[in-house]
Formats: structure tokens, sequence, C-alpha cells
């Protein structure tokens, strides 16, 4: 159930966070190319360490101590 849950909030999240982008570059920038090209190359790093989040929310172990290996 939190994978499916981690699935659509990245969804949902990340198309968010694209309209976002687009609005504030619209707003924003000049249109010149090479400003233009700088900005959405960060904006589209940027997305990747919310994302990081998500991911490690869905494979947080639940018991940790259940799930440690005997030697």
């Amino acid at each position: 159930m939190r994978k499916l849950f981690g699935y659509i909030l990245g969804i949902f999240g990340l198309m968010i966070y694209i309209l976002l982008v687009l609005r504030l570059g619209n707003a924003i920038l000049p249109h010149h190319v090479v400003i233009e090209m700088i900005y959405y190359g960060i904006a589209g790093i940027g997305w990747i360490f919310p994302a990081m989040g998500i991911i490690r929310w869905w494979y947080k172990v639940k018991h940790p101590e259940n799930n440690q290996r005997s030697s």
C-alpha cells in the first residue's frame, strides 16, 4: 500500500513541479535561448532531490529488528 501511495504522490508531485517550473520560467525569463536552457537544465535536475525522499520512504523498513540476518 505504501508503494501505491508513493507512486501516486510521485506522479502528481512531478506534474505540479513541472507546471510550477513552466509558469515561473514563462513569468521571469527573457526570451534568450541560453538562459532558458540553463534554467530548465537546473530545474530538470532539481526534481531528483524530492523524488529521492519519496523513494527512501517507499523502501523504509517497517520493523528493522525483524529483518536482521542471524550470523
